[in-house]
């Protein structure tokens, strides 16, 4: 199990886990089917996270019917409880480093809070991983204090990164574009804005009739797009074959160097006004190019070995009992 740095939140949004503090009537009378260092984990709460990841499994064409799907069920199930104990033992040592005041809490979550285009997304988002606030900032804190004193990759260590790994750093032909994006979602998407189809083409169509009389387009996206992330970057948007929706890829592909798209082009997300800005030949990425990413690459990767190394150590000395692989988890017992 790797404890990924600063991306705990996203496992908890996958696997909808309820710690104990907000599961609410969850459990009560139920069989127990964990327990770590006496916390339970009860066998409806598992239930429910299990049926949670199912659906987005089903969601993305994965068929648990047959017996196929009774062996994948029974993998899913064991996989998910073995995350639920990983998640609960995590809230337990960052709870070990004391409490948090309501200031703490705040400043220990902000950099994750920024993430969302606003409070409401934010506050959605914890509704949906059934976590409080609290519970998150302490997971963030522990992971803060644990990797701390881990030191940056120096630039040596990158260099010989890059030396040894030159074939990743290939580089396939590339189109780089502008654009600006209007969302189409009547309730039924979950994009962060909602739009009529009529509604969308329209904000488009004036964009273009602003960008006509002379607006520059970098500005307009910053001022307009509803694409979170290239906004800040004035639409910004480089990619390779493969890598776009097909429709915005061909109407990107027929423009010419400086030219932008007379009438708004329809995908899957709503309508696009795109502007071309050139062809970026296929290469190998030049160290100083890549030198800062792979910096964050490497000093991210010695973090997680720390973080992973601490938690496997606090899971060995824990009183684990997981009802599904009995004799597996730390110092397991039976209850």
């Amino acid at each position: 199990m790797k404890y990924t740095i600063k991306l705990i939140l996203l496992a908890l949004a996958l696997l909808a886990v309820s710690f104990a503090a907000g599961c609410g009537s969850l459990g009560i009378g139920k069989e127990v089917v964990a327990t770590v260092n006496g916390e339970k984990i009860f066998s409806d709460e598992l239930t429910q996270s299990v049926d949670e990841m199912k659906a987005n499994y089903e969601k993305q064409g994965v068929d648990f019917s047959g017996d196929r799907g009774t062996d994948l069920m029974e993998s899913l199930r064991k996989d998910v409880l073995e995350q639920m104990i990983n998640n609960k033992l995590m809230l337990q040592e960052g709870k070990k480093l004391g409490s948090l005041t309501a200031e703490q809490i705040q400043e220990t979550i902000k950099p994750f809070k920024e993430r969302f285009p606003s409070e409401e997304e934010y506050q959605k988002f914890l509704s949906q991983i059934k976590v409080s606030e609290e519970d998150a900032a302490y997971i963030l804190n522990l992971q803060d204090k644990l990797t701390r004193e881990v030191p940056v990759a120096s630039e040596e260590e990158v260099r010989k990164y890059y030396e040894e790994n030159k074939e990743m750093m290939a580089q396939p032909e590339q189109l780089q574009v502008r654009h600006i994006l209007f969302f189409v979602d009547e309730g039924d998407k979950g994009y962060p804005v909602q739009h009529t189809d009529a509604e969308a083409k329209i904000m488009a169509e004036d964009a273009i009739a602003q960008l006509k009389q002379g607006k520059d387009f970098a500005e307009l996206a910053t001022e307009k797009s509803e694409d979170s992330g290239t906004r800040p970057n004035g639409g910004l948007f480089t990619f390779a074959e493969g890598e776009a929706v097909e429709a915005f890829s061909q109407a990107a592909q027929v423009l010419k160097d400086g030219e932008f798209t007379p009438a708004p082009v329809k995908t899957e997300y709503g309508y696009h006004v795109i502007k071309r800005e050139k062809i970026i030949a296929a290469g190998t990425e030049p160290f100083e190019q890549v030198q800062q990413q792979l910096t964050e690459q490497l000093t991210n990767q010695a973090k997680e070995t720390r973080f992973n190394q601490f938690m496997m150590e606090a899971k060995s000395n824990s009183n684990i009992v997981n009802k599904l692989d009995e004799g597996k988890e730390g110092n397991s017992s039976n209850e």
